[in-house]
């Protein structure tokens, strides 16, 4: 025997990372970011009041958690057996998107915290603004689809 290890084994000294420099880099990135964040919030703390941040910090997790991943998911496999399988991962891509754009413009949309006094405060139309981002998702989501149908029929004829 040649000293090798049977094929399900590795030898733990020939363990490379998966990782290269892109990844990397943007966890580099990523945390300054995140750090800045942190730094700038606890720093500046009679402006940001973290308590409060952390209160809507936890609930957006919630909200998420509890509400639009569970309503996401349950669409998408409802859609799933009605859905060709080479559209599926672009329809429901447009439909995470969605939620997740829909979900985040609920408080503009609704005017919550609008000052009547300061006309500076939500001062657009945010339920269009939301219809247009929305548009714009569906659109491009179709283009890809009728794009990878047409790529898989051949292209032209």
């Amino acid at each position: 025997m040649s000293g090798a290890l049977p094929p399900p084994f590795e030898d733990p000294s020939e363990h490379t990372s998966r990782y290269g420099p892109a990844f990397w880099s943007c966890l580099a990135i990523g945390g300054g970011c995140m750090a800045f964040g942190l730094i700038s919030l606890f720093s500046r703390a009679a402006a940001t009041d973290p308590p409060n941040f952390a209160v809507f910090f936890v609930g957006l997790a919630l909200i998420h958690d509890l509400v639009l991943a569970p309503v996401v998911i349950g669409v998408a496999w409802l859609l799933r057996s009605v859905t060709p399988r080479g559209i599926r991962g672009v329809l429901f891509g447009a439909l995470a998107v969605s939620a997740v754009v829909a979900g985040f413009s609920i408080p503009f949309v609704a005017g919550w915290g609008i000052q009547p006094d300061n006309p500076s405060f939500l001062p657009r139309d945010y339920g269009l603004g939301l219809l247009v981002v929305l548009a714009w998702v569906w659109i491009t989501a179709v283009a890809i689809g009728l794009a990878r149908v047409w790529v898989r029929r051949g292209g032209r004829r």
